[in-house]
């Protein structure tokens, strides 16, 4: 998949490509996304399937509301309060296939994020990723 048809597929402005990744912005679920694929250059990108990301603009609301779900199940109310700020594609496969994220708020050590990993069939994996910036 290349940039011109990611783009258009996630209604993506701002394409950034440097030595650590490609990022770009989406604007799809009524907001800001911010798509990153670390690791990854524009050649590389092709290793990632169209099918897949098809899928994924396709049932993103979805994805949204599962990895929601999976959060809840693990703080309860506090996943209602979340929104969707990123989409994240690691070229390691330390996200599994891809993994949505979720900023949490300030931490003692910094932003914390959640994020809920998903496979290429699209299922989440129930253990939840902590990451602060």
């Amino acid at each position: 998949m290349y940039k011109d048809k990611l783009l258009t597929l996630f209604n993506g402005t701002n394409w950034e490509e440097t030595s650590g990744g490609i990022y770009f912005t989406s604007h799809m679920l009524s907001k800001k996304v911010l798509f990153s694929f670390t690791g990854y250059n524009e050649d590389s990108l092709s290793n990632i399937k169209e099918s897949l990301m098809t899928k994924l603009s396709a049932e993103l609301e979805t994805l949204d509301n599962l990895a929601l779900q999976t959060i809840k199940e693990k703080f309860n109310d506090k996943a209602k309060e979340l929104e969707l700020t990123d989409v994240m594609f690691d070229i390691s496969g330390c996200y599994g296939t891809f993994a949505l994220g979720y900023y949490a708020g300030e931490s003692h050590a910094g932003e914390l994020y959640l994020l809920v990993k998903f496979d290429d069939e699209l299922n989440a994996d129930k253990d939840l990723i902590y990451e602060v910036y």
